[in-house]
């Protein structure tokens, strides 16, 4: 934040906005007469004056407008990110009740989005009841009897949860009594919202509205100690009793558009209370907060994280088999030359993700020590399948059995209707998939093509069939001049072999003992 020092008087500095005019010309006129020097026509404000036009000052409740302009307003006062020292005279003397409504209609629905009209009876009130003031307003008083409305956050339906009693690490809260339940409408999270300083524990759900598919990053940090939850993940803990500050988790996830589960966990011990959380969106420039404490951002461990990229060098497919955001525990990814990458759950037996550019960057894993998930560093990531995707086309007699579970230390010994079984790279780093089921192998290879393109080529060996889902569900499938199109980026087009067909949403493929299957993946 900037702070500009100042006294020069200033009219209509940071008044209400609102919608409608009953005597928009009148407005217009005061406003040009009176206002225009200082804040100009725009409402941008001139010569280093306060602007009308992405204040917070011109919205909301129309009495804190009114008062400004009838007993004035001395600084210093906080307007769009910067704070000026001023001093707006009184103009309550010179100017009638139906000129101010006027000016401030004017104002309200000019240069603030549109609020609801001043009227002349409204200003009336607020001057008889202020008719004893002989001094101008600080921001303080302002905001105090009339508070900015509240902006509300990418948190939807916040409902925050007390606790009474002490810990030393996060209790299990399903075993505990609430002590205070509140709804938390502007989406906020903030200790204060707590009855108590110290000794208590508030847990903070709600669902995180992610507004297109893509990679989101999460700083959070606490005093003293906490969890993130995310989509049903863990992506974050602040473990042990300590300040804010050198403990911040900065955690990149991989989501869809849409709401996905929220939860934040916290205990304060006893000193100050904080927490600072927020993040950035696929197309933010800066950290959106989530909470009333706004920290620096872009931060972990109170330094800045250096980036690792992992990519192709000299023509050798890169690699990476830590844990990727958007797939199953067991994921192996794969970055091509061609700027073309891929990552395949072994769970699954699925290529899940694709997408261009970036590959991955390793600086996450490496500083938290393997810690979390990883989400592509590219741009457009395609989500192509979900669930298992291999499985013989006619009904078993038996089961291979194959350890698997929601998480990576959940694996347990379940019955699947087919099992990964490990992958061969070829000579430029390319991967062919394995997998096995009752009566059936499969080798699943993948070579970059062109410019941006993937070649995959299936082959069934065995004594009975094999379906592969190539797409399901998370995405749209239609069929185009020979060619399937999944979603507005990626066309998989048919080149040699058995051809897939599309029904329900899926792309499935069906391989007959000794039959092969050559598809080209190509991006828009």
């Amino acid at each position: 934040m900037s702070t500009i020092p100042m006294r020069t008087p200033t009219l209509l500095a940071l008044l209400a906005a609102t919608s409608v005019s009953f005597a928009a010309e009148d407005g217009a006129q005061v406003y040009n007469s009176l206002c225009v020097a200082c804040h100009g026509p725009d409402g941008q404000g001139l010569n280093g004056l306060p602007p009308l036009v992405g204040s917070d000052w011109p919205k909301g409740a129309a009495e804190r407008s009114i008062k400004i302009v009838l007993q004035g307003m001395t600084g210093p006062v906080e307007v769009a990110g910067k704070t000026y020292n001023i001093d707006m005279p009184p103009q309550g003397a010179v100017l009638s009740d139906e000129k101010i409504a006027a000016a401030l209609t004017y104002v309200r629905k000019t240069f603030a989005g549109g609020a609801g009209a001043v009227t002349p009876d409204l200003v009336k009130s607020v001057r008889a009841a202020t008719a004893a003031r002989t001094t101008p307003w600080t921001a303080a008083e302002l905001l105090k009897a009339h508070p900015f409305p509240p902006t509300r956050t990418a948190l939807v339906n916040l409902v925050g949860t007390m606790y009474k009693g002490e810990w030393k690490e996060l209790p299990d809260f399903s075993k505990l009594k609430p002590a205070q339940i509140e709804d938390e409408n502007t989406g906020v999270i903030s200790p204060a919202q707590a009855s108590l300083k110290d000794a208590f524990a508030m847990v903070w759900e709600a669902k995180f509205e992610a507004p297109q598919d893509g990679k989101y990053t999460f700083v959070f940090d606490c005093d003293d100690f906490g969890a993130l939850y995310v989509n049903g993940e863990r992506i974050a803990e602040i473990k042990g009793i300590g300040p804010i500050g050198g403990r911040r988790k900065e955690v990149p996830v991989l989501l869809k558009k849409g709401l996905v589960p929220f939860r934040l966990e916290y205990v304060e011990v006893a000193g100050h209370e904080v927490i600072q959380l927020g993040y950035k969106g696929p197309k933010d420039k800066d950290f959106v907060w989530l909470s009333d404490s706004k920290g620096s951002g872009g931060k972990a461990g109170g330094k800045a994280r250096t980036p690792i990229p992992i990519e192709a060098k000299d023509g050798y497919a890169a690699s990476y088999r830590n844990f990727i955001a958007g797939t199953t525990p067991r994921a192996l990814g794969f970055g091509f030359p061609n700027g073309t990458n891929l990552a395949y759950s072994a769970d699954n037996c699925a290529v899940e993700l694709l997408w261009t550019g970036k590959f991955m960057d390793g600086a996450h894993h490496w500083t938290d020590r393997g810690a979390g998930n990883e989400p592509p560093a590219g741009d457009g990531v395609v989500k192509a399948s979900d669930g298992l995707a291999v499985a013989g086309a006619s009904a078993p007699s038996g089961a291979i059995v194959a350890f698997r579970g929601a998480k990576s230390d959940e694996f347990k010994a379940v019955p699947v209707a087919a099992e990964f079984k490990g992958y061969q790279l070829d000579k430029h780093g390319s991967p062919t998939f394995k997998v096995a089921g009752e009566g059936f192998t499969l080798t699943d290879a993948w070579t970059p093509a062109g410019a941006a393109g993937l070649t995959r080529t299936l082959t069934a060996a065995g004594d009975k069939p094999v379906s592969v889902t190539l797409a399901r569900g998370m995405l749209a499938v239609a069929a185009k001049d020979g060619a399937f199109e999944l979603g507005p980026r990626l066309v998989i087009r048919p080149s040699a072999g058995v051809a897939p067909t599309a029904a329900a949403n899926e792309l499935t493929l069906t391989l007959k003992p000794g039959e092969s299957a050559t598809l080209g993946y190509s991006f828009r």
